[in-house]
């Protein structure tokens, strides 16, 4: 799935992303950036005296090609005069072209050379090949020794997550108990991992509750239960009261989830978030209320925190008494935090539609303490200009309708205030930075993984992202993301961050299974950017799966809407079909497309519940204030404003 999706990637990445170069660098590097190899190699014949960089570029331009003959013949002649700084990234690329070419003796002596003497950052990639080498020639102890040794230098989760999968499965594997239990806990919904540890007959405390965490993510609710009964720990407590919760033994849950918040730390604040979920159910009010109740007289923090919040929110509008009473006390021991906030923005909405506006714009003030996140922020400047309008305050609401769309210009909120962005073509000059030295020389991978360290600079990672896109790499919106902030914190943006920020993966895949069922392709893009951040491989702690996060029952009812008899949730293009279907009938019930993204995160009864207690038509913004979940909520605001971004960026609009 991901060379498919660097297939895809590349065609329109080339285009928008080439790297900056030195005018006075020979022709070559041009040609080299643009991926113009007919003509490149058509240069590079025609000088007669080539450098020795000339030469690494070409054979690197090979090695995109995928010539390997001719790049491992330019490499073999002439890597002995690269510089020393970049001949091993040369020997790499040298053992990539054995590898490829069939000369797997060769390959094997360079990875081992390699290994031993070569940077740390190659030391992975050397033991890479020496176990797909090795793997394929059916040399079972040579991979396993390959396989360790990439464990010891995979600085990365998905470096270890692949590293560990490849060894619970191997054979020669004599601790792959070790490894089934690392792996799970980098990835709990690993089968290859609960599989191994499954048929241990007496499994330790760690290796019960880490596949007790397993069946909990893959939805296996009774195993869960029966491998948790009994197991110690705060974690195995948590889990098996949510497997007893799952399977509507609510009071056994209710009871173990009690005794994890009333005292002790770890799970205890998530414990209270359970109990105020349970409560909901059926003949379980009473009984979560008073648990509740228990944990905010008993608890300090976070903790007595999160029962007062819940409590206010099982009580409502039933005793408002009560409702203000707790209120006060989230105000008078919790100010500036997130409890605080939810309170004063209660408030807030109560004044405003009892109108008394100079009340609620003195709370959405209030509301906006330190700490607030940009959404939070955008969402307060919104609605203080909407209360201060309403007050007579006209200048005051300009003024903060201004500063909106100043500081938070890609939210909803500003784009409902008519937002106008100036998008200027290429990059932003005042974060390039020259080529570095492997760039140079054409070794554009191993460029990229230096400029992405952990502690790399902005303007390195700014050039990180630009290579990766140039690569066509899958991580390219990862890496756009860590920049986010800066590259959107003016109303001038320029076009190649945007389109970083805001991608079109799977393209081809997108614009068919739209056609098909009637949807816009912008809206699954949207979908997708909030949903899975365009990993096919992600997976939920709920157990959505896929690029298109889809839970296994919903799935299952959309494929048979779809007419796929056969699907897989972690194929991209299965994923995309349903999302596309799925959101086609949930437009076609629901209507309007803000509708249809609380749909899709809550599901339709949620939203057709707050469109009755909405009223009739809201707009968008009233809208999201009738969201009551607050993942719900946060989901619709920020698949609201993708879908703008989309739009403008790609429709023109």
């Amino acid at each position: 799935m991901r060379k498919s999706f660097t297939l895809l990637i590349i065609t329109l990445a080339v285009m928008v992303c080439r790297p900056s170069y030195s005018h006075a660098a020979a022709s070559l590097q041009d040609l080299f950036w643009r991926r113009a190899w007919p003509e490149m190699e058509l240069q590079f014949n025609a000088i007669k005296k080539k450098s020795a960089r000339d030469y690494s570029l070409m054979a690197n331009a090979y090695r995109f090609q995928e010539k390997w003959s001719e790049a491992v013949r330019i490499l073999e002649s002439q890597a002995k005069n690269f510089p020393a700084s970049v001949r091993p990234y040369a020997d790499m690329t040298l053992l990539l072209g054995y590898e490829n070419t069939g000369q797997t003796q060769r390959a094997l002596t360079l990875a081992e050379s390699l290994y031993k003497s070569a940077p740390n950052d190659l030391k992975y990639y050397a033991a890479l090949a020496q176990y797909r080498i090795n793997d394929a020639q059916g040399n079972p102890s040579a991979a396993y020794t390959a396989l360790t040794r990439m464990l010891s230098h995979a600085v990365t989760d998905e470096r270890k997550i692949y590293t560990l999968t490849r060894l619970v499965q191997h054979p020669a594997n004599r601790n792959v108990n070790d490894h089934a239990l690392q792996l799970l806990e980098l990835q709990a919904g690993s089968k290859e991992a609960a599989s191994v540890l499954a048929r241990l007959k007496n499994p330790g405390n760690n290796i019960r509750v880490a596949l007790g965490v397993h069946y909990h993510t893959v939805g296996d609710n009774q195993s869960a239960l029966n491998i948790l009964t009994g197991a110690q720990g705060r974690k195995a407590q948590y889990y098996r009261a949510w497997a007893s919760s799952r399977l509507k033994r609510n009071n056994d849950a209710l009871n173990l989830w009690g005794s994890l918040a009333v005292s002790g730390n770890s799970y205890a604040a998530s414990s209270v978030t359970r109990i105020a979920n349970l409560a909901k159910d059926k003949g379980m009010h009473d009984s979560c209320v008073r648990v509740l109740d228990r944990i905010a007289r008993e608890r300090r923090g976070n903790v007595q925190a999160r029962a007062l919040q819940s409590l206010v929110n099982l009580t409502g509008k039933s005793n408002t008494a009560r409702r203000d009473a707790l209120e006060a006390q989230i105000l008078k021991s919790f100010p500036g935090t997130t409890f605080a906030f939810n309170t004063l923005w209660a408030r807030a909405w109560r004044n405003l539609d009892a109108r008394n506006y100079a009340e609620a714009v003195k709370l959405f003030r209030q509301c906006d303490a330190p700490g607030v996140n940009q959404y939070k922020r955008a969402r307060i400047l919104y609605w203080l200009a909407h209360a201060q309008a309403l007050a007579g305050q006209n200048q005051q609401a300009a003024n903060t309708l201004a500063l909106l769309k100043r500081k938070y210009p890609l939210t909803i909120y500003a784009f409902l205030t008519g937002q106008k962005l100036n998008i200027v073509n290429g990059s932003n000059p005042n974060l390039s930075m020259k080529q570095t030295e492997l760039e140079q020389w054409g070794f554009v991978y191993h460029a990229y993984l230096k400029l992405s360290r952990p502690k790399a600079s902005t303007r390195e990672l700014y050039r990180a992202l630009h290579l990766s896109r140039w690569l066509g790499l899958e991580e390219s919106y990862s890496e756009a993301k860590r920049l986010e902030t800066l590259m959107t914190s003016s109303t001038t943006m320029y076009r190649q961050d945007l389109e970083a920020l805001y991608p079109r993966p799977y393209k081809a895949i997108v614009d068919s299974a739209c056609k098909q069922y009637g949807t816009e392709t912008n809206f699954v893009w949207a979908i997708m950017r909030q949903e899975s951040a365009f990993k096919p491989n992600a997976r939920s702690w709920v157990g959505a799966a896929g690029l298109m996060q889809f839970m296994p029952a919903t799935a299952k009812e959309e494929a048979r809407r779809a007419g796929l008899a056969h699907y897989d949730l972690y194929n991209p293009n299965d994923s995309i079909r349903l999302g596309a279907s799925h959101l086609s009938t949930l437009k076609k019930n629901l209507g309007r497309e803000e509708y249809v993204m609380a749909a899709y995160n809550a599901g339709s009864g949620n939203a057709r519940k707050w469109l009755r207690e909405a009223g009739a038509n809201p707009d968008l913004a009233r809208w999201i204030e009738a969201v009551k979940f607050s993942e719900t909520n946060g989901y619709v605001q920020r698949v609201s404003a993708n879908l703008e971004v989309y739009r403008l960026l790609y429709n023109g609009k």
